[in-house]
């Protein structure tokens, strides 16, 4: 008999505001035993417009490093708006610390539209319309053209964005789906719209990436592990 209990050990370094990180990878995992995943928590900076770096994740990555992981990822989306190049050095500066691959959302995201082909978004952002403008300036600089924007009429704090229910979430995400787009992007690791992605994505016919997905989508692929996992939309589905 071989050593019980998974044989992948992933790690993610969640916000410590997030409520969303955990329960949705646990959701989507629940029927692979041999993916163990393990978290670490950080307090973000207050600004939205900081970056990430290795002091804001202060002593949390070397925690997760502790228990010998395959691969890391950051569970955030500020590179988003602040620089996917920012993201790509911490995804370096992670990988020096844990000796294992590592990745961010905003970095997963990108990947992920790269390997659906999609140019032609439509973006749902939980948060204010300046920072919005600022991921779709981002993203045209890496291809991609944000065709639609979809915020809320007021500014949330992330509590107050892990409590909305399905039709805050849903309501959120509808007018972002417009013609002539590739797939509908949502940014925002404690945002549940991974949960409606299915459904969505069947009635308008696009995929959908949400980042928490996309998040362990590209943790998987970087372990060696990657694997069609139905049920979460296209992105998951995918060999």
């Amino acid at each position: 008999m071989g050593t019980p209990g998974p044989k992948t050990r992933l790690g993610i370094l969640v916000p410590s505001s997030n409520s969303n990180a955990e329960t949705l990878t646990a959701s989507i995992l629940a029927e692979q035993p041999d993916l163990g995943v393990h978290y670490s928590r950080f307090r973000l900076p207050p600004r939205l417009d900081d970056p990430v770096d290795l002091g804001v994740l202060g002593e949390a990555p070397s925690l997760l490093n502790d228990a010998e992981l395959q691969a890391i990822a950051f569970h955030g989306t500020s590179g988003s708006w602040t620089g996917i190049a920012g993201d790509q050095g911490l995804c370096a500066g992670l990988e020096s610390v844990c000796g294992a691959p590592a990745t961010t959302a905003s970095v997963a995201v990108v990947e992920a539209l790269a390997v659906l082909k999609a140019t032609r978004v439509g973006l749902v952002f939980p948060g204010p319309d300046s920072i919005a403008a600022l991921i779709q300036e981002e993203y045209a600089a890496h291809g991609i053209d944000v065709t639609g924007i979809s915020v809320p009429e007021v500014v949330m704090t992330n509590p107050e964005i892990a409590r909305l229910d399905k039709s805050g979430v849903v309501g959120l995400m509808r007018p972002a789906f417009t013609a002539d787009m590739d797939a509908v992007v949502c940014i925002g690791t404690n945002l549940r719209s991974g949960y409606f992605v299915a459904g969505l994505e069947q009635e308008f016919g696009i995929p959908v990436v949400d980042s928490a997905i996309a998040t362990l989508w590209h943790l998987l692929r970087i372990a060696g592990v990657a694997r069609p996992i139905p049920g979460w939309g296209a992105l998951l589905a995918l060999e």
